[in-house]
């Protein structure tokens, strides 16, 4: 494996040791040799967690939810044979969470030191859990994140887990299958992948239509999500700057300041990764699903993928499949984006993108590249696969099953049906291989300007 087809390979984490550890320095290199093997090494962790009834029940979203935060319960997981008694366990996610229906096979978040304070998996607190529900081949966040990684953005790891569930009260565990395993961010995440400057720096998660100048008040800006860091009222002054900044600044001080409050770089980075996954449940499609960074280091704003689980063309509220895999590289946003606007109005941002894009297509998403990782991973996946061959629901405490052709879902993810189709899933996309092959094609005649690309907007 070369390093151009294995980029993860390099990733090196600053993991902070076990309390459970006397030197700090002896366990760290045994935390990094974990978390390598399973975001790069392909090692599926094993994953067993056992709830009360009583929790498993106070776990469940209110109907509608209305943005009010999922309870955490108290469980006990087992993770490769190490027991953590006394851990947080959530659902997350939101099409994820509700396309389950009562399936039990929903997306999970585990909060190890939650209840019992200093509870670590090597250094980490927090596991990502997704269902992959609209990806039977379980791999579009690992091929997603690792084409962002190579457009220079810091990205989490991302690996598998097989997980087992056991709810009081019901005579089995339940064999839930395989999961996508996916690094939490936080400021131990900005630290290792950013520089430990950029520790405690300003972290949002934003879910805003688009970014708004309200007044020089930071307590306006809650709605912004803020994770950590609201502490550092620079930050928290130097974002409203920026917002007021923005929608202000007349175009010549615009485009001669601008790359002084973000890092515009990285942003063209991000914008060339995100048109090429047509990746629009995304900040240049829809409210969320992105973090932004107010670095401490440079004071420059950066923005962080997240939750890239409809990236490939599975986002159709926009456009339909075909429509996606020939989505216009050169307005890579729908709707209204003021920052994206004014950039792409300037002399120099547009070129810095078109760069970025190009490099990307020269370098990362080629065929060759793609499809020899996903040979890869197919290897690995296929073994837990082929032992999730069922559905499981609960009705009162009976639990009740259904067969389900996974091994043939796997297939159709990853090839689709003869028009490229992917049959197991109620949308109507396209499957990993076909969208890559067309969206390099449509890419290239868009380069050589032998196409316009298609326009996309909101569908009604």
């Amino acid at each position: 494996m070369t390093k151009k087809t294995w980029p993860l390979c390099f990733m090196i984490f600053l993991i902070t040791a076990s309390p459970l550890v006397r030197s700090a320095s002896a366990q760290e290199p045994a935390d990094t040799a974990f978390w390598n093997s399973v975001f790069s090494e392909n090692h599926v962790l094993d994953i067993r967690i056992e709830v009360p009834r009583e929790g498993w029940d106070a776990m469940q979203p209110p109907r509608g939810r209305n943005g009010q935060p999922y309870t955490y319960t108290r469980a006990k997981i087992t993770i490769d044979g190490q027991n953590f008694d006394d851990a947080g366990l959530r659902f997350k996610g939101n099409s994820s969470l509700r396309a389950t229906g009562p399936r039990l096979k929903k997306p999970f978040k585990i909060d190890l030191n939650r209840f019992t304070k200093g509870q670590k998996l090597h250094g980490r607190t927090k596991l990502n859990l997704s269902n992959s529900f609209l990806d039977p081949a379980f791999m579009k966040e690992k091929l997603g994140y690792e084409l962002y990684r190579a457009a220079g953005l810091p990205t989490p790891g991302v690996g598998w887990a097989n997980l087992t569930l056991t709810i009081e009260g019901v005579p089995d565990p339940i064999p839930l299958g395989i999961y996508v395993l996916v690094e939490q961010v936080d400021q131990r995440f900005l630290a290792s992948n950013l520089g430990q400057a950029s520790k405690d720096s300003l972290l949002m998660k934003p879910e805003v239509e688009d970014w708004h100048y309200i007044d020089d008040d930071p307590n306006s800006y809650r709605s912004y999500n803020i994770k950590s860091g609201d502490e550092n009222t620079d930050q928290l002054h130097a974002f409203v700057s920026l917002l007021k900044f923005i929608e202000r600044a007349p175009d010549p001080l615009f485009q001669r300041e601008i790359g002084e409050r973000i890092d515009l770089k990285q942003l063209a980075g991000y914008l060339a990764a995100t048109s090429i996954l047509a990746n629009l449940d995304s900040y240049v499609g829809m409210p969320h699903n992105y973090y932004l960074v107010m670095d401490k280091a440079d004071g420059k704003m950066r923005i962080l993928p997240w939750d890239i689980n409809e990236a490939f063309g599975t986002f159709t509220m926009h456009g339909h499949a075909e429509d996606l895999a020939r989505w216009d590289i050169d307005r890579p946003w729908v709707g209204r984006h003021l920052l994206l606007e004014r950039l792409f109005a300037t002399e120099d941002f547009p070129q810095l993108y078109r760069a970025a894009l190009a490099q990307l297509m020269q370098q990362a998403f080629t065929q060759q590249q793609l499809f020899d990782r996903i040979a890869e991973f197919e290897k690995v996946l296929s073994p837990h696969v082929a032992k999730s061959d069922k559905i499981f629901w609960l009705d009162g405490s009976t639990l009740k099953h259904k067969p389900v052709p996974h091994i043939e879902g796997l297939q159709m993810g990853i090839d689709g049906d003869p028009a490229g189709l992917n049959q197991a899933v109620r949308r109507k996309i396209l499957s990993i291989k076909p969208f890559i092959l067309k969206r390099i094609e449509s890419i290239k005649a868009q380069l050589a300007g032998e196409s316009d690309g298609k326009s996309l907007g909101r569908r009604k």
